[in-house]
């Protein structure tokens, strides 16, 4: 019984041991590609103030959407604001910027039931890349 248990918690280590270098190599591998130091710029050209909520990006090696976590910030008609951040996973590789928006109701409230988005230019991301995103 003892040689049964001791085989069975030799053959676990050696399945978990497996399965962490299977992963190793694309966790190191997603290390490497990030876009570092990004600079994102969105400039509201609205009319009206707009509420931003929601940053994201195109992955086209994975072909997925990744989302920048940001606070809802309100921009007036005419202003802008930046932010630089790390893009994961789109080093040297195409991507663009998409800013989604909220508007003013009638009532002077935030439209929550709908919302707007405009993209960036697509372009190669590299370190220190700008972007910038021109609500209209």
């Amino acid at each position: 019984m003892k040689y049964f248990s001791k085989t069975a918690a030799a053959a676990g280590f050696v399945a978990v041991a497996g399965l962490a270098s299977l992963s190793s190599p694309n966790e190191a591998h997603a290390m490497f590609d990030i876009c570092k130091k990004v600079n994102i710029t969105v400039q509201n050209q609205t009319g009206a103030p707009i509420q931003l909520f929601d940053l994201d990006y195109h992955d086209y090696g994975s072909n997925r959407k990744r989302s920048e976590n940001i606070t809802n910030r309100v921009i007036p008609n005419g202003g802008s604001y930046s932010w630089q951040r790390n893009l994961e996973g789109v080093n040297n590789a195409k991507t663009y910027i998409r800013a989604q928006f909220r508007k003013l109701k009638s009532n002077g409230r935030w439209d929550l039931g709908r919302y707007w988005w405009q993209n960036s230019a697509t372009s190669v991301c590299s370190r220190g890349k700008s972007y910038r995103v021109v609500l209209r």
